[in-house]
């Protein structure tokens, strides 16, 4: 099982959970989501997010969280952090 299957597994185990991401944009910009993974595909994975009063729907792949560009965190947690 290689780097990027064990992130596809960890974002399988999470799916329909609440959870908040931490996406670094570069340049020291991180943005953080709440809400859920939706759908997963083999090469990304859709999030759904509470933004400006809708549910938006965002997609991601899983190289993202290989190469620590996503972090996802428990919503109450913000210290913990669970795939980095």
């Amino acid at each position: 099982m290689n780097r990027l299957d064990i992130s596809k597994k960890r974002a399988e185990l999470l799916q329909g959970l609440d959870v908040r991401l931490e996406v670094n944009e570069g340049r020291n910009r991180f943005v953080c989501y709440s809400g859920k993974i939706k759908d997963l595909y083999p090469y990304v994975f859709t999030f759904e997010a509470f933004l400006y009063g809708e549910f938006r729907l965002l997609s991601f792949s899983y190289v993202d969280l290989m190469t620590k560009r996503i972090k996802i965190y428990p919503p109450a947690e913000k210290n913990q952090d669970v795939l980095s």
